[in-house]
Order: structure tokens, then C-alpha cells, then sequence
């Protein structure tokens, strides 16, 4: 009854993940994979092109550098969707509002991001749990993560992924979860539980630039929200603090970073001006090494 698509670069994480779904899953499936090894080509027309050959009524897209913990999930995606009819989307980790500000799906909020996963790192298992409401075992978002999607495959059909605006590998999902959100729920499930055995994703230079791109090209429609009560200015600077403070540990140019600040007029606000000269200096000049030294 689900559909696994993956666009594959990793044949090691691949064999694992496949092990893992035949293991949990529960229920009829099938897994439809893209090796992008060979042509490399952008993710939305990789999952555009597989879901055209899913052939069950569910489709579920999924990184596969994850293992899943729970059993029957399979089952419990499909209960879901049967059980509410208005659900568009089901993920593990998303957020109830989508800032102006230029940001991913993460808002550094508690009473905002929904999640359930366990990056796994050399250094040990950081179990990224947060449940802003104890009343259900789900919650409305309004954008999720990538690194697993469900929907129905109508819902798919309607909006499909955005390749001729989104190339790359960056902002997909929270592309496609905002256009769903406009007809149907999107909801963060705490049923599901799995293991990212990756450190998740890069914010790179190339993130930074789709970033800014997408932003741009969304700026008349942000932000949004679940409901209006969280329409706060005091919440876009946070989350422009949060995502300064976030992108600092990576290596991007100072171009980039420049065109960060400047386009969001960061440096009007004298608030801003610790958080910005940690954004710019951070990285290039070691400070992190000597963080990790200090400790």
C-alpha cells in the first residue's frame, strides 16, 4: 500500500535502509530508487519521476541514511491517512510556522518545532525530541523536514515537486510542504521513530544561496503560520539570531555572507551585531577549534 522512493548516492546507507523498511514497515510496499551517482540530477525531478511509477496509492519519500526504530509504522501511516481525510502530508520533524526571515524548516522555538529522530555521530546519539503538545501523538505544522514525506499520491499529483524552480537538493521540502498546507494539513507524527545516521543536513554555501533564492521568491506569502496569534515580529528575530548562530559552524564565503546580511538589512539592527560578527569570523578564523580546545 506505500511506495518507497529514494534518490540513492550512497550504496552502503542505501543497503541499510532497505534492510531496515523490510524489517519495520508491516505492510505491502514497494521501493523505487533513483541512483544519482551516475546523473546527479535535482531531487524534485527525481521524486517527480519515480512517484509517476508508484504504483500504490501512498508514497512515502525518504533519505536513506536513516534506520527505522519503530515497527508496523507502515501501518500507522496508513491508519493516519485513512483515520483524517484532510492530512496531505506526514512527517517526523517540522515546524508551525515559516518565518519571512531567511531560515530552513527550524525555528529554535519550543512551543514551534515538532520532532522525533536521533542524529547518530561518532560523538554519541543526540535524540532530537520535542512535543509542544502533550493532548495528541501528532501535531499541525505548516512545513517539514525531507527526510521522510508521506502523502497521498492525489495530493502528489496535484502540486508535485517544483523542479524547474528547485534544481537542487535544497528547500524542496519545504516548498512542497507550504503549497500542500494551502489545501490540506501537514502534521508532524511522534509514532514514527528513526535514526539519522548522518549529522543531517549542510548549510553551506549552496544552501545559503538557495536560501536567500527561495525567500526572494516567497517573500510576498511569509510568513506562515498555523494560526494568526503567531504572527510576531519578536519570532522572525529569533529565528534570524538562531539561523546566524547555526550557519556560523560552516564554511561559506564572505560574498555569501554579505549578501545575508545586507539583503535582510541585518545591519540596521544593533541587536544583530553580536550574532553577525560571530556569523562572519567564526568559521574562518578557527574559533570553534579553540571552543573545543577551551573545553
Amino acid at each position: 500500500m506505500i511506495s518507497i522512493i529514494i534518490c540513492s548516492i550512497n550504496e552502503t546507507f542505501l543497503g541499510k535502509v532497505k534492510e531496515s523498511i523490510a524489517a519495520t514497515i508491516g505492510i505491502d510496499h514497494e521501493i523505487l530508487v533513483w541512483n544519482n551517482r551516475q546523473e546527479n540530477l535535482g531531487i524534485c525531478r527525481v521524486y517527480n519521476r519515480l512517484a509517476e511509477e508508484a504504483k500504490f496509492e501512498f508514497l512515502c519519500f525518504l533519505h536513506e541514511d536513516i534506520i527505522f526504530k519503530t515497527k508496523n509504522w507502515g501501518q500507522l501511516i496508513v491508519s493516519m491517512f485513512l483515520r483524517q481525510q484532510d492530512v496531505g502530508i506526514i512527517g517526523l520533524a517540522g515546524c508551525k510556522y515559516k518565518s519571512l526571515s531567511y531560515s530552513g524548516w527550524y525555528s529554535g522555538k519550543k512551543e514551534l518545532d515538532c520532532m522525533n529522530i536521533v542524529h547518530r555521530s561518532p560523538d554519541g546519539d543526540e535524540y532530537l525530541y520535542n512535543k509542544p503538545s502533550l493532548n495528541s501523538d501528532f501535531e499541525d505544522v505548516v512545513c517539514i523536514d525531507g527526510v521522510f514525506i508521506a502523502t497521498r499520491k492525489e495530493v502528489w499529483r496535484t502540486i508535485k515537486f517544483d523542479e524547474k524552480f528547485l534544481s537542487g537538493f535544497h528547500f524542496y521540502d519545504i516548498d512542497f510542504s507550504l503549497r500542500v498546507f494551502r489545501g490540506n494539513r501537514v502534521v508532524v507524527t511522534y509514532n514514527i521513530g528513526v535514526i539519522h545516521i548522518t549529522k543531517g543536513g549542510n548549510f553551506g554555501k549552496d544552501w545559503l544561496m538557495d536560501a536567500i533564492n527561495f525567500h526572494k521568491r516567497y517573500s510576498s506569502s511569509l510568513p506562515v503560520s498555523i494560526n494568526k496569534k503567531l504572527l510576531d515580529k519578536r519570532i522572525e528575530k529569533g529565528i534570524i539570531i538562531i539561523w546566524l548562530d547555526i550557519l556560523k559552524n560552516y564554511e561559506i564565503n564572505f560574498a555569501g555572507k554579505w549578501k545575508w546580511i545586507v539583503d535582510q538589512k541585518l545591519y540596521c539592527h544593533p541587536g544583530y551585531y553580536y550574532s553577525i560578527m560571530k556569523f562572519a569570523f567564526y568559521h574562518p578564523f578557527g574559533l570553534k577549534r579553540l571552543h573545543k580546545w577551551k573545553k
